[in-house]
């Protein structure tokens, strides 16, 4: 008989979500007070697609479960809300993909089904329910954050299967990333989520389409439809009060990720560390660099100085330092292409998927963080590696700047305009800050630091997850099918995170240097990567 040995929690009910603003700790209130029973039960998280504002409750959603006999059993509560709430599917259980192929498909199946997924729902009173030998997984490539699988069945729609990674927590917000998939649905932006469980999510699969590639971020006229999306996206969603009022989500992170790497003495006292992964002499002197960097940028910087000190963010010419919603990870896997016509691709056959990182930030931090990605190849057999000389060259970044400008906008400006030669000059002196961000962020997922240490910030904290049954986490290997999307590269898990790392710090001082905010004969910089493409003055 099977058991299930992956769905571990202790509570294994199943919730309905209405995403936006509350807490988890409201809902966990209102599924008290329906009064369901064990298994499959659904309550409400409801939250405002705005994330300004705690919602009301005012309408009538039902709440099932099953009675000691299994049969399906309906219960409902009252709740509040209008068309700015949107409806997820939450079970609080955990899968695990290093279980053998059988349980793996099963707990999928059984997650699926409770989740109730549109097309998946099976009638339980008659006792039916799917085969697990029918289930197709495809494992799609190119994922750094999470395992993604596809997931087929015989006549019924697909689905894609995100399953997060183990450190994860500690670099992510999830409740924030629910705000931010409310919002995008509001505005038809985003995949279409299915249901979430403990250490995943399902999405609509969307059928015909391809991932992009490397060699499509080179190629210019798909440059050009990228940025046009870009633009697209900065205009479509806007940003809460509270967003605009604060400060960069790139800034905010920064202070959280090095905290948290600083509370891990062991790890930054030691040198060998440092002059490893951050290729320099001490953490103390990476600190004073990220600093020097910052009040460079702010104070001394010929292009975002100036345009701060005039203030006005929204005039035209400072167009790249608007507080803009953003999508700050726009590298390959994160960009569908959805016609299989290539010669005739259009900036609406482009789909940009996987809002992790979301949030505000300044135009130029999605712009350049992209540009950055130009260097990057997650297929190749050392897919850590920054090929410096694929950076975009002068001409490529102007013709981009030109197309983000000119897109959504009555009156176009010529490429070696004033508009466009600051656009490319502000993503210059923004690109060291793009660098420092996913260095930072392998660090962290590299596992290379002590997992034992909790903290109160709710975006910093670690969680690890050990399976009931270690045997199976060892000794076993799933037999799904592989699939050559853009999606992740290391099959077995093993992207080079400090590899990613060090590649990565390389670049960001020869930036710092050629930027003089630190010498170029310093003796505390290890490995230096010069990029071509400089500021234009």
């Amino acid at each position: 008989m099977y058991t299930n040995y992956s769905l571990t929690s202790n509570d294994t009910v199943s919730r309905t979500y209405l995403v936006g603003t509350a807490s988890l700790k409201m809902s966990e209130k209102k599924h008290q007070l329906a009064n369901c029973s064990e298994l499959t039960k659904k309550v409400a998280h409801i939250i405002n697609t705005d994330g300004d504002s705690e919602p009301e409750l005012v309408n009538e959603l039902s709440v099932t479960g099953s009675n000691e006999d299994g049969d399906m059993t309906s219960n409902s509560w009252t709740s509040r809300t209008s068309s700015d709430f949107i409806k997820l599917t939450y079970v609080n259980s955990k899968l695990d993909p290093s279980l053998p192929s059988q349980y793996f498909k099963q707990d999928i199946l059984d997650i699926i089904q409770s989740l109730e997924i549109p097309g998946w729902s099976v009638n339980c009173s008659r006792k039916i329910s799917l085969n697990r030998d029918l289930l197709t997984l495809t494992k799609i490539k190119g994922a750094l954050t999470n395992v993604i699988y596809k997931i087929q069945y015989p006549y019924l729609p697909s689905l894609l299967m995100r399953i997060f990674g183990d450190n994860i927590d500690s670099v992510i917000d999830r409740e924030y990333e629910l705000k931010v998939i409310a919002r995008l649905s509001f505005y038809n932006l985003g995949p279409k989520l299915e249901g979430y469980f403990q250490n995943g999510r399902f999405e609509k699969y969307i059928e015909g389409s391809r991932t992009s590639t490397q060699a499509d971020f080179i190629d210019r006229d798909t440059s050009m439809k990228i940025a046009k999306k870009f633009k697209e996206l900065h205009c479509t969603v806007p940003l809460t009060h509270k967003e605009r009022s604060n400060e960069p989500l790139c800034w905010k992170t920064f202070d959280q990720w090095i905290n948290l790497i600083d509370s891990h003495k062991e790890w930054v006292t030691d040198k060998n560390n440092i002059s490893e992964n951050l290729r320099c002499s001490s953490w103390d002197f990476f600190i004073e660099c990220f600093k020097s960097y910052k009040h460079w940028l702010h104070n001394d910087s010929a292009f975002t100085s100036k345009l701060l000190r005039e203030g006005n963010k929204d005039n035209a010419m400072n167009t790249g330092l608007k507080m803009v919603f953003c999508h700050n990870d726009l590298q390959h896997g994160n960009l569908l292409f959805n016609s299989k016509d290539n010669d005739n691709v259009s900036v609406d056959d482009l789909t940009i998927i996987d809002f992790e990182y979301a949030g505000p930030n300044p135009v130029v931090f999605d712009l350049s963080n992209h540009l950055n990605e130009w260097m990057q190849d997650y297929n190749d057999v050392q897919s850590f590696k920054s090929h410096v000389d694929k950076y975009p060259k002068e001409e490529d970044i102007l013709i981009f700047a030109q197309s983000y400008i000119n897109h959504m906008n009555e009156n176009h400006v010529e490429i070696h305009s004033q508009e466009v030669r600051i656009l490319y000059n502000l993503i210059i002196e923004w690109r060291p800050c793009a660098q420092l961000f996913w260095c930072l962020w392998a660090l962290l997922q590299s596992g290379r630091l002590s997992r034992q240490r909790r903290t109160k910030d709710k975006r910093i904290i670690s969680k690890e997850y050990i399976p009931c049954d270690k045997a199976y986490t060892t000794t076993y290997q799933n037999d799904e099918c592989k699939e050559n999307g853009k999606y992740d590269d290391y099959e077995d898990g093993s992207f080079n995170y400090l590899g990613f790392c060090k590649e990565k710090m390389s670049v960001f001082w020869g930036d710092l240097i050629t930027m003089n905010i630190i010498d170029r004969d310093c003796s505390d910089v290890g490995k230096i990567d010069y990029l071509d493409t400089k500021i234009l003055f």
